[in-house]
This record gives structure tokens, C-alpha cells and sequence, in this order.
């Protein structure tokens, strides 16, 4: 499809939508234009979460898994001990 009549379909979509269709198509269109510098900041939640999940790692609190073990569980081929 031309840029241009891709541009003319684009816009009934925007005309004839609803609120959702709106702020979804917004959202896409803000975030393309966005800045690439932009880094994401994690908020404190975030942070205690984090920091709780390496405690109990760490202490032996919770199993990691490699990838061929956490694909297995995944597929339903093995699971969590």
C-alpha cells in the first residue's frame, strides 16, 4: 500500500474510532516519536522487589534454573522442584 493512501486509511480508522482504538493509537504514536535516550527509572516498589527476590536467591530461598531446565518447565516436560 502507498504511503499516501496508507495515510488516508490510517486517518478514517482514526475518525471512525472509539475511545479505545484512540488511546491505543496513541500511545503507539508517542512512543515511536519518544526520545531514544529515554532510560526507564524503576520505582522504589520495583527496587524492594528486586532486592527481595536476590535475599531469597541468595540464601538458597528460591531455585534458579538454566535454560534447558526453565524450557522444560515451561512445556510442561519436567516440574519445579
Amino acid at each position: 500500500m502507498e504511503p499516501g493512501s496508507l495515510r488516508q486509511k490510517l486517518h478514517q480508522y482514526i475518525d471512525q474510532g472509539d475511545d479505545k482504538l484512540l488511546k491505543l493509537m496513541y500511545a503507539v504514536a508517542k512512543e515511536y516519536n519518544e526520545d531514544d535516550d529515554f532510560e526507564y527509572q524503576f520505582t522504589d516498589e520495583e527496587i524492594k522487589l528486586f532486592e527481595e527476590r536476590t535475599a531469597r536467591r541468595l540464601s538458597g530461598e528460591s531455585k534458579t534454573y538454566n535454560w534447558k531446565d526453565a524450557k522444560e518447565i515451561i512445556i510442561g516436560k519436567r516440574k519445579m522442584q
